[in-house]
């Protein structure tokens, strides 16, 4: 249960917190305004969950807490492009996209094998409360991550704007 809970932790708070903060000067991104980033680094995410979630007759992960761990990661990786900016102006914006695809393969992905994995190793009698034990994992990573992304992105928008990124503020 604690691979899903970080994965859905980390991911959320990614999502929540920092995709209306990783944002790049508009003249090196497809974009006319600022408001463009979030739903798109949603629909890229999405598009990571469904391939992923989609994939459990080709690929299992039975190790869950490599993922969960890479997810991680990805909150660091991508908190660390929020706050400093460090991604050259002219690709940064498709390297985060990309990131954001992993995101949500690697989210997907700990999603679908943890309830595989309940279906083919717990006992047939047990396998319902497992399953519904399991999905709090989730509930409870969501929901903390909601709170968590709240001061995530007031502290990095506050960071940047003292630093003469003013972005976030123009959404």
């Amino acid at each position: 249960m604690f691979p899903l809970f970080l994965v859905y932790l980390a991911e959320y708070t990614i999502n929540l917190g920092l995709h209306p903060v990783l944002l790049f000067p508009l003249p090196s991104t497809p974009f006319n305004h600022y408001r463009a980033f979030y739903p798109t680094y949603n629909f890229l995410y999405q598009a990571g969950v469904f391939v992923s979630r989609s994939s459990t007759p080709f690929l299992r992960i039975h190790r869950l807490y490599p993922p969960s761990l890479l997810q991680v990661s990805n909150f660091f990786l991508l908190a660390s492009q929020a706050a400093l900016g460090w991604m050259p102006d002219r690709i940064g914006f498709w390297i985060v996209s990309a990131v954001v695809v992993w995101e949500g393969l690697l989210g997907g992905a700990v999603y679908v094998s943890t309830f595989a994995e309940i279906m083919d190793n717990v006992q047939r009698d047990e396998r319902e409360f497992s399953l519904a034990a399991t999905s709090v994992s989730d509930s409870c990573g969501t929901s903390i991550a909601g709170f968590v992304a709240m001061a995530v992105e007031k502290s990095i928008c506050a960071w940047q704007v003292r630093r003469g990124r003013d972005w976030c503020r123009r959404l």
